[in-house]
């Protein structure tokens, strides 16, 4: 008794399947430089100063030499709660809890539900006013 396998010829002259290999060959970019004008006095050339303790960057404006961090002018700006507990402070407000009802909700405490609210409302009067 014999066993044939049956073996197919492989043909070599089939194209490659990605022939622009100049694109491979390109040099990549280099990391783009995250810049920010001073919100203090407006110069535009400011440097990377670190990060803040909750990982935000911080900035240092040659120009008035002050520092500031990417969170200034932001309702995260010196808060010592997460973003998410914010959001879901605010998401609430905005289907008509109460005040009470959502420091139990989050786990904040009530005054810091306030707080929370009333920088969201003078940030939207704010930018309503500007408009």
């Amino acid at each position: 008794m014999s066993v044939q396998i049956g073996v197919q010829k492989v043909d070599n002259s089939l194209p490659l399947p990605y022939k622009n290999v100049s694109l491979l060959n390109q040099k990549q970019s280099n990391f783009t430089k995250q810049t920010m004008n001073c919100p203090l006095c407006g110069y535009n050339r400011t440097r990377k100063h670190g990060k803040t303790s909750k990982g935000s960057q911080r900035f240092f404006c040659p120009s008035c030499r002050q520092t500031f961090s990417e969170t200034l002018n932001t309702l995260y700006y010196r808060r010592q709660v997460n973003k998410e507990d914010i959001q879901i402070v605010l998401q609430s407000y905005a289907e008509g809890m109460s005040f009470r009802g959502i420091s139990r909700i989050s786990g904040l405490a009530y005054n810091t539900v306030v707080r929370i609210i009333q920088a969201a409302n003078q940030k939207t009067n704010e930018s309503s006013a500007e408009v």
